[in-house]
C-alpha cells in the first residue's frame, strides 16, 4: 500500500501554514531594535524588529488603532511588540501583524517622546490660541484617573474641603500600562458625548517616565486636543510634563493643586471680584471724564453759536425798523405834497375852468394814488429782498445751502473783484473746512442802475 505525502498546491500549502500560526502560535510579544521603518503611502507601516542574530517583519495596517502613533516610533528605538504572526503567500514570507508596539527603556522613551513632540506641535496642537478658560466652581465635573489612587483621594479631599457643593463623577480607567492610552482616549469620547459636563480632571500620581508613557501616546493627545470639553490634566509631579498636559487648556503639578485650581476659596473669589469691580470703576471713571471734556467742548461751540446767531437776528431786526421808517416817511411825505398840490389848484383855478380843473385834479390825484401804490410796492419788494438777502448772508443758512466766504490774508471779507490781483492766494470758508486758492483772473462788477426819482 503507497503511503506517499498529501499534495500541495503553494497556496494551499500557505493557508496550511497561516492556520498553523492562528491555532497553535497566537499572540506574540516581541522585544527588539526597530530597523528599516517605511510608512507606505497607503498609510500602511512596514518595519523589521531584529537583535544580535535574527529578524523579523513587522507590518501596521492603516486600520490599526495604533497607526497614528507610529509616527513615535524610529529606527533604532528598542521596543515591545504585540501581535499575531502571519503568512504572506505572494513571497512565502511570515511577519508580525503588530497591534501595539511602545518604546523600551528611558533613553528609547526620550527619543520618542521629542520626535512626537515635535511632530504634534508642527501641527499647532501646544499652541496657547486654542486653549479654553478653566471655569472658577464648575457645576459638574468630570474627573479620568483610576479608582481607589491616591491622586483621586488627593483630587476629592481637597474639592469638598474647598466647595461641599462639588459634583464629581469618577470615570476610573487604567492609567499605565498596555491599552491604557486607549482606554483613557474611548473614556474621554465617552465623556464628550453623554454631555451635562462643564470640565474633565485627568490625573494620577508620579512615576517614571516608562510609568506615564500612556499619556504621551498619539492617540490619547489627539483625544485631549480634540475634547470639545475644556481639560485640566495634573499628571505625576511638578518635574514630569507630558504631552497630554501641553495639550489640555491647563496643566496643575499635582492632583491637589488641581483641585485648588476647579475650586478657589471664597476669599480669592472676592478678591477677584473686588479686583474686577475697581478695574471698572476705573475705566468707567476714565471714560466719563472723557466724555464730559467733550460735551463740554460742544457746549462752549453752541454758545459762540448762539452768540453769533442773537448777532444776526439784531441786525436784521434793526435793517427792518429803518425800512418800515422809511415807508412811513415816504407815505407822509407824498400825502404831504398830494395836499399841497390840492390846496393850490383850488386857489389858481379860475371859475370857468373850475370842471376842467376839477378834471385834471381827479386825474392827478389817481395817477398820485396809482404812483403811490406802485412806490409803496417796490418799497415792500425791496423789504423782502432785502430779509432775503439778510437770511442769505446768515452762517446758518447760506454757508449751508453751497455758498463760501472768501478773504484776503490779512482776514479782510472779499466784497469786490478790485480787492484782488492775479495770483494772490485767498481763503474760502465752506460750511465745513476752509479752503486756499489763487486768482487766476478777475471780472469788473456790472454797472448798477440808477434808482428812479421820487
Amino acid at each position: 500500500m503507497s503511503t506517499d505525502p498529501k499534495l500541495y498546491t503553494p497556496t494551499e500549502l500557505a493557508n496550511l501554514i497561516q492556520s498553523t500560526f492562528t491555532r497553535h502560535v497566537g499572540q506574540i510579544n516581541l522585544i527588539g531594535e526597530v530597523s528599516s521603518l517605511v510608512v507606505a503611502n497607503s498609510g500602511h507601516a512596514y518595519l523589521q524588529i531584529k537583535d544580535k542574530s535574527a529578524m523579523i517583519k513587522g507590518v501596521v495596517w492603516r486600520s490599526s488603532k495604533i497607526s497614528s502613533g507610529i509616527s513615535a516610533i524610529q529606527s533604532g528605538l528598542m521596543v515591545q511588540a504585540k501581535g499575531k504572526l502571519s503568512n504572506y503567500a505572494p513571497k512565502s514570507e511570515y511577519q508580525l501583524t503588530i497591534d501595539r508596539i511602545v518604546p523600551m527603556g528611558e533613553g528609547s522613551l526620550s527619543l520618542a517622546f521629542e520626535k512626537l513632540k515635535l511632530k504634534l506641535g508642527n501641527e499647532g496642537l501646544f499652541q496657547p490660541e486654542r486653549k479654553r478658560e478653566i471655569a472658577k466652581s464648575p457645576r459638574r465635573v468630570a474627573l479620568l484617573a483610576a479608582a481607589g489612587s491616591a491622586a483621586v483621594s488627593d483630587f476629592l479631599t481637597t474639592s469638598v474641603e474647598r466647595h461641599r457643593g462639588a459634583w464629581i463623577s469618577l470615570f476610573s480607567v487604567r492609567v499605565q500600562g498596555k491599552g491604557a492610552a486607549e482606554e483613557m482616549a474611548e473614556a474621554l469620547e465617552l465623556i464628550n458625548g453623554w454631555g451635562g459636563f462643564d470640565l474633565v480632571v485627568m490625573t494620577r500620581g508620579g512615576g517614571s517616565l516608562e510609568d506615564l508613557w500612556a499619556y504621551n501616546e498619539e492617540i490619547l493627545v489627539r483625544a485631549v486636543a480634540n475634547s470639545r470639553l475644556p481639560i485640566l490634566a495634573a499628571v505625576g509631579h511638578s518635574t514630569d510634563l507630558s504631552l497630554v498636559e501641553m495639550a489640555a487648556d491647563a496643566r496643575a503639578i499635582t492632583p491637589t493643586a488641581a483641585a485648588e485650581t476647579v475650586y478657589p476659596l471664597d476669599s480669592d473669589l472676592l478678591a477677584e471680584i473686588d479686583d474686577h469691580l475697581t478695574r471698572l470703576k476705573n475705566l468707567a471713571k476714565t471714560r466719563l471724564l472723557a466724555k464730559r471734556g467733550q460735551l463740554q467742548s460742544h457746549i462752549g461751540q453752541l454758545g459762540q453759536l448762539r452768540y453769533k446767531l442773537n448777532n444776526f437776528s439784531q441786525l436784521i431786526d434793526s435793517s427792518l425798523m429803518k425800512l418800515e421808517n422809511s415807508v412811513r416817511k415816504l407815505i407822509a411825505a407824498s400825502r404831504s405834497r398830494l395836499e399841497a398840490l390840492t390846496v393850490s389848484l383850488d386857489h389858481k383855478s379860475p371859475h370857468r375852468d373850475q370842471a376842467l380843473k376839477r378834471e385834471k385834479l381827479d386825474l392827478l390825484r389817481k395817477n398820485l394814488i396809482s404812483r403811490a401804490n406802485g412806490l409803496t410796492q417796490a418799497k415792500r419788494a425791496k423789504l423782502d429782498w432785502l430779509m432775503n438777502a439778510l437770511n442769505l448772508v446768515s452762517p446758518l443758512n447760506v454757508l449751508t445751502r453751497g455758498y463760501a466766504v472768501a478773504t484776503a490774508p490779512d482776514g479782510r471779507v472779499i466784497r469786490s473783484a478790485d480787492q484782488v490781483q492775479i495770483g494772490h492766494t485767498i481763503d474760502v470758508r465752506l460750511a465745513e473746512g476752509t479752503l486756499k486758492a489763487q486768482v487766476q483772473e478777475t471780472s469788473p462788477a456790472p454797472a448798477k442802475t440808477p434808482p428812479e426819482s421820487d
